[in-house]
């Protein structure tokens, strides 16, 4: 089986499973806790504060419900990009039914338009909460600039950084808080983090004494470690990336369009296959041993708005797939992919 959707999820690292495995029987402490935290807080080079959570859904959650229900006095209004994910646009609307005004983002090419930012921000505007990486393009947002920005009128600003945590080099000094989890990085699932600001107060939206597991707090911060450590392989993904392209654009079919551009991170290679259905396109795939994945994993519409964003093109927001790749991926593993892919395309 030859899987190319490590964007949705990523195999567990034996070298954090064994983690896991050592402090199986340790019970969680506060004390414990904080050391971990202190670990996570060196590894980030931040003085933010750390909290667990059960994945980058319940961090997302937090932090926009947290922040809208602490600051829902001083103001209503919402910024945000069409290019996020579901935990953050479903939760976005309920607030929104409930008489906040979302306001979206302009995009060029992809990214923030800074100007359109800057004409969208009102003394109303209370958050902002852009991810730093696309789950279904790759799209990678200028987060630092766009920081900037938001910090010079005290707006306390969100990123979703799921995608791009441990796969590339992200400024987030000019975050307010930010969202990831660790099996985006080969780390277990039912761990997440949210780091904020130490002057930021939140609302909390769960109640009650909350029991960790303090072995997955140890190989969350493994899974980190690892990653940080390991630098090497995202020029190793960039060439697999630039290879997948290559051999993509050889095929000689004119129904298939690459809708990742040069804002993406190499790790996700967004393409459209027209008249095909996403769903018929995979399940053929599947039929070689081949795993890819359409819209994002949590996504609920019928075509995916984040290529739609980027393109424009309806049809191929219809038709896209996604492609994502890691460090585990070899050129035999992308030949095999495009000799399917261009099989099934010429059937």
């Amino acid at each position: 089986m030859l899987y190319f959707d490590y964007s949705a999820t990523t195999p567990v690292d034996e070298t954090i499973l064994k983690e896991f495995s050592k402090y199986g029987e340790i019970k969680y402490t506060n004390l414990l806790g904080t050391q971990e935290k202190e670990k996570i807080k060196t590894l980030l080079k931040t003085n933010m504060d750390v909290i667990y959570t059960s994945g980058s859904t319940e961090s997302n959650n937090s932090a926009i419900c947290g922040i809208l229900n602490k600051y829902k006095e001083k103001g209503y209004h919402i910024i945000t990009t069409k290019l996020e994910h579901s935990s953050i646009n479903e939760c976005l609307s309920y607030y929104e039914k409930k008489g906040f005004i979302i306001d979206y983002v302009n995009l060029n090419n992809g990214l923030v338009d800074i100007k359109h930012l800057k004409e969208l921000i009102t003394d109303k505007t209370i958050l902002a909460t852009i991810a730093s990486v696309n789950s279904e393009t790759g799209l990678l947002q200028p987060i630092n600039e766009i920081g900037k920005i938001l910090n010079q009128k005290n707006i306390p600003f969100h990123s979703d950084m799921t995608q791009s945590m441990g796969k590339v080099n992200v400024d987030f000094s000019t975050c307010d808080m930010v969202s990831f989890t660790s099996h985006k990085f080969f780390g277990l699932k039912g761990i997440g983090v949210l780091l904020i600001k130490k002057d930021l107060e939140l609302i909390p939206i769960l109640y009650g004494t909350r029991t960790y597991n303090y072995a997955l707090i140890k190989s969350f911060t493994k899974a980190l470690e690892l990653q940080i450590e390991n630098k090497e392989q995202y020029e190793y993904v960039k060439k697999l990336n630039t290879y997948l392209k290559e051999k993509l654009k050889k095929i000689q079919n004119e129904n298939i369009t690459i809708n990742s551009n040069e804002n993406c991170i190499p790790h996700i290679l967004n393409i459209s296959i027209k008249n095909y259905k996403p769903e018929t396109f995979l399940h053929r795939l599947e039929m070689d041993d081949i795993l890819i994945s359409t819209k994002s994993a949590c996504s609920t519409n019928d075509y995916s708005k984040a290529v739609y964003a980027l393109t424009n093109d309806l049809e191929k927001a219809k038709t896209s797939v996604r492609i994502s790749l890691s460090y585990l991926t070899t050129q035999q593993d992308i030949d095999k992919l495009i000799s399917s892919i261009e099989v099934i395309t010429n059937e």
